[in-house]
């Protein structure tokens, strides 16, 4: 789900920032914060950094810092935030997801198979994304990652026939 530098494959799970400084944690706040302008990325690490020192269960920024991180190249920081999501938000599937594809970033292939067995059991159905998604790369080939693949397949037969 996550891209590295690429077209954007994380899954829907974006952050609104209206949303965060209007009607969010922001709504009592009588000043601005204040960013500089800064290079890739920096901006949305330092913006959620200082939403999660205020908020830290904030699940947008979370969400968000994981994905910069991840498209920054720093693994082990996307999988921190994604497991600080995950203990927040244990049974979103786009949660687990994303965890997924961090562990699997971060070379931890049991645990990205966790996972996503994870996810998939919650409900998460995109086939062919998830059959596609470079960040599942060390994945391929695995029994349990074919199974998972063959057993989505099956279901989205059965219900398009039903």
């Amino acid at each position: 789900m996550r891209s590295r530098n690429r077209k954007k494959s994380r899954s829907a799970f974006s952050l609104d920032i209206h949303k965060l400084y209007m009607d969010g944690f922001a709504a009592g706040v009588t000043h601005a914060i204040e960013l500089a302008p800064r290079k890739d990325g920096d901006f949305e690490v330092e913006f959620c950094e200082q939403i999660l020192s205020v908020a830290p269960n904030h699940t947008e920024a979370l969400a968000l810092l994981g994905e910069t991180y991840t498209k920054r190249g720093d693994y082990a920081k996307g999988l921190e935030a994604d497991l600080r999501l995950s203990q927040i938000s244990p049974e979103n599937e786009v949660v687990q997801y994303n965890l997924a594809c961090s562990y699997a970033l971060t070379g931890q292939k049991e645990e990205a198979l966790a996972a996503l067995e994870k996810a998939v059991d919650l409900g998460y159905r995109d086939l062919e994304h998830m059959r596609n998604d470079r960040d599942l790369e060390l994945l391929r080939g695995n029994p349990r990652y074919a199974s998972l693949l063959e057993r989505l397949t099956i279901e989205q037969k059965e219900a398009e026939t039903a």
